[in-house]
């Protein structure tokens, strides 16, 4: 099982990254939401981490998820 970064800044995802932790900057709703269609074709990504702002793009899609 491996995690997944959606962060609205660099700073967190470099940190993330230094832990192998992959994952992308979303700065917009469209680049939140295609971040989140590549985790649901990639089964093997089990955590989804995610920042606040991130999270206040694709809300009602993370709770469909959950």
């Amino acid at each position: 099982m491996r995690a997944y970064i959606i962060s609205d800044n660099t700073d967190s995802l470099v940190g993330m990254k230094i832990a192998g932790i992959d994952g992308i900057v979303a700065h917009t709703r469209e680049e939140a939401l295609k971040s989140l269609e590549y985790i649901k074709a990639h089964k093997d990504i089990g955590i989804i981490i995610i920042t606040e702002k991130a999270m206040d793009f694709i809300s009602e899609e993370i709770e469909e998820i959950r």
